[in-house]
């Protein structure tokens, strides 16, 4: 459906799966959802999944260096965001090594999503762990809406980019589609205006092919290869100055994934689905080579009982073996690991009248690090049949299970002076006895539709984190001699808690039939304590993590029929303590299509200021300023 040209009636019946594992009219979901578009991708001008997210209410997006990304949702946002479920058509794509998604590794044709389902606030009860601040869910296109040749180039200030495309049918009953991308960034900039070690090149290769097995079954199958080659500017967080000397380190990672998913209708209306996918990778980055298998299957069924229950149920199993090579400044005990998840979930969806819903569900899981796990939920919405408001509830629990870094990570820093005569170094240890952090959460909400032109969406929350990383520091071990060695040892715990609350919301208004405008603002406030008698330090870093305002208005003009202009602002106030600045973000788009199957679009990105940077530094990475760019770009269809 192209929603740019859609009345916002149609808005209100979209289907989203995210929330309950099925599809629901928007109206009817109890959560804050925020939808994507592929139309909204297109006019977008995005060059990248992380600036497409930047048009979702409450997802803080917020570039490091030109291959490295913070993105998360209501907080706790940094390199490797541990609170958000990234997942690209269920499959999830977070990583167990580090808890958080390599962007730079994700990054696929933009024209073959067809939506981005964005949950703000907590999915666990159907996603289970680490699914605790928001799921971003990637919906890729089914391989019949894709037939035909696809053809893209383009090039500008700072980048260039392709993509080859080829669908079509296999006898009556089957379609597929193969392609390529390749991609090249230059570096940035670094604060003195010298070109940072940064750049980043990718190349691409997958399929997609689905399959209509009889009239009740349907079976998909897709895989990726990917290989990329970066670079970055990193140094040793814990050592002190002037040892604080930054060096460009070489970023490489090769892998893919292959999914395949059978769907089951019956007559009676009953759904049942299996997937299984293998994700593999080897990436040298921070810890040296890091190595990742991990294979997942899932089983789903949903069954309407009687004439007020929707029940969907479903188990799971994962295995990962992870880890890193020995002999890097960085290192896990054991430096290889296998571990298994285990899962089972139940939701009813009761009818209790014609206008009220409850939803009851919750997860169970048992992973390797803290064992069985629940996480619950209920959900209640209010929507009077033939009206065009909703009203809707929330409570839920969610956790976040700790990483192999978490539990087995092993560093000592050199030894350097700190006075006369002193020297002092660190031994950084994990722990295997961390609990999981535990997040509960309480939501409303709030959809309008004024008329046919003007919708309204609001949400607010109140979260309360117990069991939070914190970085303790141990006893100090003196070592006598010709100068004095002081060694600190530290590591991780769960002594630190946090209080956040705020809310978002979003307008869709079409001004005319030409012209349609979308603001969005989100308001977060934080506070995190460590637990009385205790002084480590909070993993979560206010002055970085916790954005209070962020804004977002996009606008859609069709100036004639064959040409578009689009306009994007994005703006993300001053972090709290921090010393970087609010950053205003202005995106231009100007296209015109020639013919049917051709469209020429330039693109002004980060026009607002000639550089700038979002972020800063994060897990030893240095934070580069972005450069103003113009990219132009062709894509033809036959």
């Amino acid at each position: 459906m192209d929603l740019s040209s859609a009345n916002l009636e149609d808005l209100m019946n979209l289907k989203v799966t995210s929330v309950s594992k099925r599809q629901q009219q928007l109206a009817r979901t109890a959560a804050a959802v925020f939808v994507i578009s592929a139309e909204d991708i297109r006019r977008s001008g995005a060059t990248n999944l992380p600036d497409v997210l930047r048009m979702a209410p409450g997802v803080d997006v917020q570039q490091i260096d030109a291959n490295a990304w913070a993105i998360s949702v209501r907080g706790f946002n940094e390199r490797y965001s541990n609170k958000v479920l990234v997942l690209i058509d269920g499959r999830t794509v977070y990583t167990p090594t580090f808890s958080g998604v390599y962007w730079d590794q994700i990054d696929m044709p933009l024209e073959n999503i067809e939506r981005i389902e964005v949950i703000r606030g907590p999915g666990s009860t159907v996603w289970g762990a680490n699914a605790v601040n928001g799921v971003i869910n990637i919906l890729t296109k089914n391989s019949k809406a894709t037939k035909g040749g696809l053809v893209k180039a383009g090039a500008g200030t700072d980048m260039a980019q392709s993509v080859a495309q080829y669908g079509g049918e296999i006898g009556g009953s089957a379609n597929y589609r193969v392609f390529a991308k390749g991609l090249y960034t230059g570096n940035s900039q670094n604060q003195d205006g010298s070109a940072a070690y940064d750049r980043w090149s990718r190349m691409q290769a997958g399929f997609r092919s689905d399959w209509d097995l009889t009239a009740h079954d349907s079976l998909t199958v897709a895989g990726n290869l990917f290989s990329n080659g970066a670079r970055q500017t990193q140094f040793q967080e814990l050592l002190p100055a002037p040892f604080l000397t930054p060096y460009g380190q070489p970023v490489g990672a090769t892998g893919g994934d292959v999914l395949s998913r059978w769907d089951h209708r019956s007559d009676s209306g009953t759904e049942t689905s299996i997937q299984a996918s293998y994700d593999w990778y080897r990436r040298s980055d921070l810890a040296g080579p890091e190595v990742e298998r991990t294979f997942d299957v899932d089983f789903q069924n949903h069954v309407t009982a009687g004439s007020s229950h929707e029940v969907v149920w479903g188990l799971g199993y994962r295995v990962s073996d992870s880890g890193v090579a020995p002999g890097y400044w960085i290192g896990l005990k054991p430096a290889f690991q296998t571990e298994a998840l285990y899962s089972a979930f139940l939701q009813d969806e009761i009818r209790l009248s014609d206008s009220v819903w409850l939803t009851l569900g919750s997860k169970i899981e048992h992973n390797s690090f803290t064992g069985f796990e629940w996480e619950p939920g209920v959900r209640l919405v209010w929507n009077p049949e033939g009206t065009r408001h909703a009203i809707w509830l929330a409570a839920s629990k969610a956790i976040r299970q700790p990483s192999r870094v978490d539990a087995a990570v092993q560093f000592t820093t050199p030894a350097l002076p700190i006075g006369n005569n002193i020297l002092q170094g660190y031994v950084f240890s994990g722990n295997p006895q961390l609990k999981a952090e535990t997040m509960f959460d309480y939501e409303a909400g709030y959809r309008r539709q004024f008329s046919k032109t003007v919708s309204l969406d609001l949400s607010t929350f109140l979260s309360f984190y117990r069991n939070l990383e914190t970085a303790d520091p141990g006893a100090l071990e003196i070592i006598p001699g010709q100068s004095i060695t002081v060694i600190q040892t530290i590591q991780y715990q769960n002594h630190a808690k946090a209080v956040d609350y705020g809310g978002e919301v979003s307008l869709d208004w079409k001004a005319s039939r030409r012209w349609r405008i979308q603001p969005g603002y989100s308001y977060l406030h934080a506070t995190i304590r460590n637990v009385p008698g205790t002084n480590g330090t909070p993993a979560a870093n206010i002055s970085q993590m916790f954005p209070q305002n962020i804004l977002q208005i996009r606008s859609q003009v069709n100036l004639t029929r064959r040409m578009e202009f689009d306009q994007s602002l994005y703006y993300t106030a001053r972090l709290p303590g921090s010393a970087i600045p609010g950053d205003p973000r202005l995106d231009v788009r100007l296209a015109r299509r020639l013919g049917e199957s051709t469209e020429v679009s330039v693109t002004g990105q980060n026009l607002a200021r000639p550089r700038s940077m979002e972020y800063g530094t994060s897990f030893g990475v240095l934070g580069t300023y972005a450069e103003r760019s113009i990219y132009g770009q062709i894509t033809w269809r036959f």
